[in-house]
């Protein structure tokens, strides 16, 4: 359950830039701490071995080189980390490819974070009420809507 606490505290979170990802390549344990520093004060939910596994498989996020993870990888990895929970990996994975299409994967990435770290500072509020959350709840279904149309339609 969100309350005003949780929202403020989204409000002080910050994701990292592509120049602040580790330069060294990491291992899976490392990654998995990596991105779990980052995801479980927003989610809640630690990202796993398994999970990173699958979106390999998926093609969501490039094989790694001698079982060593790039920046790219952490990068591919928080973005649909993030997204996961509000649309489909075919969509997520159709939305990357869009925006490595555009644009190099670090620019592409910033991009994203930035806007990211935009609205998190944006979601500090003061006495909600059921209104507005029912407005948030709302925003949400039309957005996640029209990003999947959207991201269909550029495909």
């Amino acid at each position: 359950m969100i309350t005003e606490n949780s929202v403020n505290r989204f409000a002080r979170l910050s994701f990292p830039l592509y120049a602040e990802l580790p330069s060294l390549n990491l291992y899976m344990d490392q990654v998995i701490d990596e991105v779990n520093q980052f995801l479980v004060p927003l989610t809640g939910t630690k990202i796993t071995k398994s999970m990173i596994n699958s979106y390999v498989k998926q093609g969501l996020v490039e094989r790694p080189e001698k079982k060593r993870y790039s920046k790219q990888h952490l990068a591919e990895i928080l973005v649909v980390s993030l997204m996961k929970p509000i649309l489909s990996l075919d969509t997520i994975k159709k939305a990357i490819k869009i925006a490595v299409k555009m644009d190099p994967v670090n620019i592409a990435y910033d991009q994203f974070i930035r806007a990211f770290n935009e609205e998190l500072g944006k979601t500090q509020t003061h006495q909600l009420k059921a209104v507005d959350y029912q407005h948030m709840a709302i925003r949400s279904l039309l957005y996640k809507l029209l990003v999947e149309d959207l991201v269909n339609q550029n495909l």
